[in-house]
């Protein structure tokens, strides 16, 4: 029985189909323009997925500079001036201290005072300079007087230079007289009171007979912080140790001999703790025959503070005779 031929054309159409199928090959069909591309064709060969698109930048906002103030101006230091009215007693003057300026560029305070001279001997004030600090920031500064020569009992005009350091102030600065060990007249340049030892005037009187002719009378004295110098007629003050005092006697001096001149060439203070004090100064008092001296002194130097009972005795040399006579200072 023979088989139709058309139903054999049919299984060779379909095996050819199927062939084509399985090649891979799409068919022209599926190639049409108008559908839309599937997600692999998005995908480049390498395997990595293309970067989507960004988002629109936001912008950063610019910060403005902070702007740098100008550098404020140093001040220039000027000198300044400053007033004071403040009086001391120190070695012999009498010291009224004024005012003065200071210049910090320059690094130096002068300071205005005057100097009355409270001796009988004529000084020069510039030696003042030798005693003079400047106490500040404890230091010690020294101080330079200008120079000029001062008659017993005037006054003298005179500056107190000082080079302080760099970061120096007037107010803190305290003016000083004397070492820390003396006596000392202390001047604070910021206005707070002065202080120093003054002398004390003595109520005293009694005379010394030194066999028939000389005498001396005593008619004054004065208690005073400083050592004495120079002549009996002329004595002049320093410093002293704030342990010791100096007793100045004044008085006048007589030699009633018609012919023969006199000396009183030795004397001594016998003081309260019972030891002496020899006359200073040194010098002897000379009288001619008939001789009268008003204006002479003798000073002792004895323990501080200079009170009690004092035994006077002088010693004239031609007739080597002795007198005495006795005091209280209260």
């Amino acid at each position: 029985m023979s088989v139709p031929r058309p139903l054999t054309g049919l299984v060779v159409l379909g095996l050819l189909l199927a062939a084509c199928s399985s090649s891979g090959i799409p068919p022209s069909s599926a190639r049409s323009t108008d559908a839309p591309p599937s997600t692999a064709s998005s995908v480049p060969v390498g395997g990595s997925p293309l970067p989507s698109a960004s988002p629109s930048a936001v912008p950063t906002p610019t910060l403005a500079p902070t702007p740098i103030p100008p550098p404020t101006a140093t001040p220039v230091p000027t000198p300044a001036s400053f007033t004071l009215d403040a009086t001391v007693w120190w070695s012999g003057y009498l010291i009224n201290v004024t005012g003065g300026t200071y210049d910090p560029l320059k690094h130096k305070l002068n300071i205005d005072a005057t100097f009355k001279n409270t001796s009988t001997y004529q000084t020069e004030v510039g030696q003042v300079g030798n005693g003079v600090k400047i106490v500040w920031n404890n230091q010690f500064l020294p101080g330079y007087v200008t120079p000029g020569a001062v008659p017993a009992g005037a006054t003298a005009k005179a500056q107190i230079g000082v080079q302080p350091p760099a970061d120096f102030l007037v107010q803190g600065a305290v003016l000083t007289f004397g070492a820390p060990e003396e006596h000392q007249a202390i001047v604070p340049l910021n206005g707070d009171p002065a202080t120093s030892d003054t002398p004390v005037d003595l109520v005293v009187s009694g005379k010394v007979k030194m066999g028939k002719y000389v005498s001396f009378t005593v008619n004054r004295g004065v208690l005073i912080p400083a050592s004495c110098s120079g002549y009996p007629d002329r004595i002049k003050y320093g410093p002293l140790t704030k342990s010791e005092v100096s007793i100045v006697l004044w008085g006048v001096a007589t030699n009633t001999d018609p012919r023969n001149d006199a000396l009183i060439d030795q004397g001594f203070l016998l003081v309260p703790d019972g030891t002496t004090a020899a006359r200073n100064p040194t010098g002897s008092i000379y009288l001619a025959s008939k001789a009268t001296i008003r204006t002479d002194g003798m000073c002792f130097d004895v323990p501080a503070p200079g009170s009690g009972s004092y035994k006077l005795t002088l010693h004239e040399y031609r007739s080597r005779a002795n007198g005495s006579m006795t005091f209280v200072i209260p």
